[in-house]
């Protein structure tokens, strides 16, 4: 059985920026009080490793000592944490990643030019929550084109995305908005790509890899949102897709009578552990 890796899996430039700035301060910090709010990104694996380098996995700022030191999250956080954390805390490292700052300062623009800020993507996500954060209350969340019948449209408009949203879908709500702004007349709406080039790209292999193969496998955290992406992408190709988070989970019953294997993951995905996925395919491969 052939095995294919998507081009462009696994750790993106924010994620491994933030777990090598991560790593380094655990080090320097080491024996003293430090906490990772929120998980650094969505891979258990990589939370429980930055665990036992010494950063205390919380997600309150009330469980935050006073006088300790504190990583926040590649995903980012609101305004207002931010502040509690700076007051509370003798030292914080941000790794939020740099586009997702780039999207806190074009809402946070907007925001300041009376724009209703729509933001594309999942409600729940750190991300997403993090952008809203700098809406001052004038923001809104829509997930998909269905949403915008709801949608209470107002005389400026700007629309950012999550940085992980499938490019499809973004479009399709850009287009929508935008034919609502047309018939009720609104005055101006602003786009902006914020997706990254990283997922764009991913997605764009994962896609091509989905209609070449007979089966795919997704690996990375199941609370990712570019994995879920992934997963997302190939089901619309594929009906034999399945979003793992590691070889444990693979089953050889999955690719009985399969020719090619496609294998894709998440921007928080680990190399060892994309490898030890394809390296267990290619055995089950050879065993039958």
């Amino acid at each position: 059985m052939k095995v294919s890796l998507a081009e462009g899996s696994g750790f993106c430039f924010g994620v491994e920026r933030a777990m090598d700035m991560a790593y380094k301060y655990a080090k320097e910090k080491k024996g003293k009080e430090l906490y990772s709010f929120h998980e650094i990104i969505h891979n258990p694996q990589e939370v429980l490793r930055l665990e036992k380098a010494g950063a205390k996995h919380v997600d309150s700022i009330a469980a935050v000592k006073k006088g300790s030191s504190v990583i926040v999250s590649t995903h980012g956080i609101t305004q207002k944490e931010e502040e509690l954390l700076r007051d509370k805390c003798a030292s914080v490292l941000d790794t939020t990643c740099p586009y997702v700052k780039k999207i806190h300062r074009i809402v946070k623009k907007l925001t300041a030019e009376n724009y209703r800020v729509v933001i594309a993507g999942d409600a729940e996500h750190l991300e997403v929550k993090s952008i809203l954060g700098y809406t001052a209350g004038n923001g809104v969340v829509v997930s998909s084109v269905k949403e915008i019948n709801s949608l209470d449209m107002k005389e400026k408009t700007g629309i950012v995305s999550q940085t992980t949203q499938n490019a499809g879908t973004y479009n399709a709500i850009i287009n929508g908005i935008l034919e609502k702004a047309f018939l009720n007349r609104c005055a101006e709406v602003r786009v902006f790509n914020t997706i990254c080039d990283a997922t764009k790209n991913r997605q764009k292999a994962t896609l091509e890899l989905a209609k070449k193969s007979d089966i795919m496998v997704i690996v990375g955290g199941k609370n990712s949102a570019n994995t879920r992406r992934l997963f997302e992408i190939s089901a619309g190709i594929l009906k034999d897709v399945y979003h793992v988070e590691g070889a444990k989970e693979l089953k050889k019953s999955w690719f009985k009578g399969k020719k090619s294997a496609g294998v894709s993951a998440g921007a928080s995905t680990p190399a060892g552990l994309i490898d030890e996925v394809v390296m267990k395919i290619r055995k089950i491969g050879d065993d039958k």
